[in-house]
């Protein structure tokens, strides 16, 4: 589809924003290109837009960002909210340990909506914006013009990265104009492209030429992802280590600053405050969310946290001694006089200090695990450069934070860091092939019933078959942690199979089941670091399957859609395409 299409868009659904950007065909055959990214023009991000979906209650689709946020506050003051389904911060859903199509999210009053549905919704919206913004300037394009490509984080599951493409799928987008992006890579292929006055840092640029390596932190809403890459002899990057990461971004700062409204006026009394008055609570997420932009490394500056009449008052109410109630008496009872001063009205002045600890706190989980792989994994060792991106990037006690932590390394910085995965995923719809390699991220096999061997094998394992002793469940490789994985790559599976006596058998598709493990040997699918994480799907050939199936399954990655399935039939010749599902039931 890349080959042809003529414009490119790239959706990104955030933890806590989401948005999209686009680029016709022309320019990006320019370097560096032309990136369009949407304008939702609110003054916090005017790039993106809140990740907030409002339905009915009947569940159908109301609206979406800025404009769901406004029509529950007023929902919530006429009392009429109770019916209606709001979301807000649920991506972090599909980081759990098991995602399946009949996953529920629970929407801000518990109520549980099926999550396919949740996110189907969300990029449905997003695109429709998109398709708005394009027929408004008259270009002349349809969607079969369009190529879409939808960005996940590295560190997903199969499971979670095959149930975004199907939740773009459940949104109108075809499967073969869709692919999907790896939130990093896209960040790296968005910098590689950069003018060297783009990004900010040392004096000394990345140089993104053959045999450079360096290692991109794309630190989000919700989780951090971190690649680490060498650009080959060809131009191309390669991945050097498996993508790692987890959930440190910067929401966790927001959870700091509303942390502190219950610290002052006590949690019980902030919990009534939010349901009396949902307007002013959403009003205070948001001043939150410039305020963690605004912190500086200065300690002794300040940022003003806003304090509504209505959490005020409710927190008077709550005193015994409601004339002495105040915001005064508030930071005395909290012991805070130090840190916060009351001035202007109902504002908090905090100083920078107050949150220093805890930008550390988070931060480091992200400084450790970089430490640990550029300075244990030998082939990461020549590593000189470190990217930050994402909208967590761009604070400055973060960027200070990591410059005091590798001061022997060259941290750099994109201008508009929260762009660069979105604006990357566009180049890489354009060109994919910019990504040479991979590693794999687990090992990947099947279970295998062999006979049995006293030398290696565990008796515990063992089975008869008539007089034959085999060992069960042995952990057959497919692919191996950390191994590289270049589009093409391919392995393969003997399938011998006597359907004697079963003819029913014979009509229908055979299934493999696919466990995953994170270490580099399992020895039989049934240890404890394996798990089933899939199932491979192959109907018969020409719809029914020789008497004796004597053939091979091959496995040939595909790139982040991740494999492709084809069984061969030694005896025929025949072929049929299959597929590995890694969600479950249909």
């Amino acid at each position: 589809m890349s080959d042809v299409a003529l414009l490119f868009c790239a959706i990104d659904i955030g933890t806590s924003f989401s948005g999209y950007a686009f680029a016709p065909r022309e320019n990006l055959l320019e370097t560096p290109s032309q990136i369009f990214a949407s304008n939702w023009g609110n003054e916090l991000l005017s790039y993106k837009t809140p990740t907030s979906l409002l339905l009915d209650s009947s569940m159908t689709f109301h609206s979406f960002g800025q404009d769901a946020v406004k029509k529950y506050a007023e929902l919530a003051e006429n009392e009429e909210h109770a019916v209606w389904y709001f979301f807000q911060d649920f991506k972090m859903e599909l980081s759990k340990s098991v995602v399946a199509r009949d996953l529920s999210i629970q929407d801000i009053d518990g109520k549980c909506v099926n999550a396919l549905k949740v996110f189907a919704d969300c990029i449905q919206y997003l695109r429709g914006h998109f398709m708005d913004c394009i027929n408004a300037r008259n270009l002349g394009i349809t969607e079969k013009d369009i190529c879409y490509v939808v960005t996940v984080p590295a560190i997903w599951s199969d499971a979670a990265k095959q149930f975004m493409k199907e939740a773009a799928i459940k949104a109108g987008i075809s499967a073969d104009h869709l692919r999907l992006a790896y939130e990093p890579e896209a960040a790296a292929v968005y910098c590689k492209q950069l003018p060297k006055d783009h990004m900010v840092g040392k004096d000394d640029p990345v140089k993104f030429t053959p045999n450079q390596s360096y290692v991109v932190v794309d630190l989000g809403g919700g989780t951090v992802d971190v690649t680490v890459q060498q650009v080959s002899s060809s131009g191309q990057l390669e991945n050097l280590y498996k993508a790692s990461g987890g959930p440190w971004g910067g929401n966790n700062i927001n959870k700091f600053c509303l942390e502190l409204y219950n610290i002052l006026f006590r949690k019980e009394t902030v919990e009534e405050f939010c349901k009396e008055n949902m307007d002013d609570f959403f009003d205070i997420l948001q001043n939150i969310e410039k305020v963690k932009r605004k912190i500086s490394p200065d300690k002794e500056k300040t940022i003003i946290m806003e304090v509504p009449t209505t959490l005020l008052d409710k927190y008077k109410e709550s005193c015994q001694n409601k004339e002495e109630a105040s915001l005064d008496q508030a930071v005395r009872e909290a012991n805070l006089q130090d840190m916060i001063r009351i001035k202007k009205g109902n504002k908090l002045f905090v100083k920078n200090i107050y949150f220093h600890e805890y930008f550390q706190e988070v931060c480091q989980k992200t400084i450790d695990l970089v430490q640990n792989i550029i300075r244990s994994e030998q082939q990461c060792q020549s590593v000189k450069s470190i990217i930050l991106v994402g909208g967590f990037a761009e604070s400055e006690v973060v960027q200070c934070l990591f410059k005091d932590s590798f001061p022997e390394y060259n941290i750099k910085i994109p201008f508009q860091a929260g762009l660069a995965v979105l604006k990357g995923a566009v180049i890489f719809g354009f060109d994919s092939s910019i990504i040479k390699s991979r590693k794999c991220p687990y090992t990947y096999g099947i279970s295998l019933l062999r006979k049995f061997n006293p030398q290696t094998d565990d008796r515990s394992q063992s089975c008869r078959m008539g007089n034959q002793l085999m060992a069960d469940c042995v952990f057959d490789k497919v692919f191996e942690e950390n191994e590289v994985l270049t589009v093409g790559t391919k392995r393969y599976i003997r399938v011998n199979i006597n359907h004697e006596g079963n003819s029913g058998a014979r009509l229908e598709p055979k299934e493999i089941e696919v466990y995953s493990s994170n270490k580099k040997s399992p020895k039989y699918t049934t240890d404890s670091s394996c798990h089933r994480c899939g199932l491979i799907e192959v109907p018969p050939p020409n719809g029914r399957w020789p008497v004796l199936v004597e053939g091979r399954i091959e496995v040939k990655v595909t790139g982040t859609d991740s494999f492709q399935i084809t069984y061969s039939d030694g005896a025929t010749g025949l072929s049929t395409i299959g597929q590995i599902d890694f969600l479950g039931p249909r």
